[in-house]
């Protein structure tokens, strides 16, 4: 709980006192928002906004406007959303919180939230909803998932998954998604056409056919062979709980949309809503590896003990010295994947910033500014 405060602290404070060099969509976002404090109400429903389809982000620039002008403070109101759901989100329901948040910065998602506002704020509302997923609980899952929607209207394709989510994942049912890939894939030029006639408009231009480039595999790596780690250790993280097929399936359709990134950057945008929740997976992952899937047994056999038979003892004796062997096991296992998975986070943190294809660095604030 401690260690939750005081990095979300940190990373609101972070945020608060960026410039807005710092992420690229900054300045766009510090615009809409001065467009609706000089606007007001009238500019909000009027077809001049931007955003009128995403109603909760209009409404949250609208309700900060009318207490200040100033976009840091803006900014500081995002960052406290962004950031505190994130904190409580890994207090209820992540097994590990500390690495679920190391996982949260390591793979750049906090760094997103510096720029990608509105689908940032999209998804951290989104994760809430997959507790409710996973115990098939449609209504209050719809309604997360439309609130989360109107901040930004390409989590509305979270609605259909709730209906394939709970698939078992075996060979059938990767090879239907294989071949989907491929067809889509294979197709994607075509549906593009035909999307962005009655659709997305906005795609066809110049400016929109940048999302129809290709990324390099490296975009790919890291949320691929986090797919190919889910899958070879679905067992374990299936056996502590079996609704964790939900987070498995969430980890299968991001390795698939990133591999179709390497196609079209578009996919990127719809593969880091599914990414984000190896925020809950990967404590998961860890917590099925370690001591918790053989505590038990050892806690059995103590019980057992109290059988009076010399025979059962010394049986009983045996077979937890064994269990006791398979703890020590287990924990050597979960430190060195622990080790791992920092190890991994950091390289992928600094690539990432090497990388710096969002304007994270250089990282200067508003007071140094020139």
């Amino acid at each position: 709980m401690v260690f939750l405060f005081l990095a979300s602290a940190a990373m609101i404070i972070l945020s608060y006192l960026r410039a807005d060099t710092v992420g690229i969509d900054y300045k766009q976002y510090a615009t809409y928002f001065s467009q609706v404090r000089n606007g007001g109400w009238s500019f909000l429903i009027s077809s001049a906004n931007g955003y009128r389809i995403e109603p909760g982000y209009s409404l949250l620039n609208y309700l900060v406007s009318l207490f200040t002008g100033d976009v840091h403070i803006y900014m500081l109101v995002v960052a406290i959303i962004t950031v505190s759901l994130t904190a409580v989100l890994f207090y209820r329901y992540s097994p590990i919180p500390w690495i679920g948040m190391f996982v949260y910065i390591s793979f750049g998602f906090y760094g997103n939230s510096l720029s990608f506002i509105r689908q940032s704020i999209a998804i951290s509302i989104f994760l809430f909803s997959i507790h409710f997923l996973k115990n098939k609980k449609f209504l209050p899952y719809l309604l997360i998932v439309l609130l989360a929607a109107s901040f930004h209207k390409s989590i509305i394709i979270m609605v259909p998954v709730y209906f394939i989510a709970h698939i078992k994942v075996n060979w059938k049912s990767l090879t239907a998604y294989a071949g989907l890939t491929a067809l889509v894939m294979g197709l994607s030029w075509p549906l593009f056409n035909f999307v962005t006639k009655y659709v997305y408009q906005y795609y066809a231009t110049q400016e929109g056919l940048y999302y129809m480039m290709g990324r390099d595999w490296q975009t790919a790596a890291i949320p691929v062979i986090t797919t190919v780690t889910v899958l070879i250790l679905k067992d374990f993280i299936l056996k502590r709980d079996s609704k964790n097929v939900v987070l498995i399936n969430l980890s299968v359709y991001s390795g698939l949309l990133y591999i179709m990134t390497c196609q079209h950057f578009l996919f990127q945008r719809f593969g880091m809503m599914f990414f984000t929740s190896v925020i809950l997976l990967i404590p998961e992952l860890l917590s099925s590896v370690g001591t918790e899937s053989v505590q038990a047994d050892v806690l059995n056999h103590a019980e057992a003990l109290k059988a009076k038979s010399k025979e059962q003892k010394k049986k009983v004796l045996q077979e937890r010295r064994q269990a006791k062997s398979q703890l020590n096991m287990h924990k050597y296992i979960y430190y060195y994947a622990t080790a791992a998975v920092v190890f991994v986070g950091f390289l992928y943190h600094v690539w990432i910033l090497l990388q710096n294809r969002i304007n994270l660095t250089p990282y200067i604030t508003f007071f140094t500014q020139k």
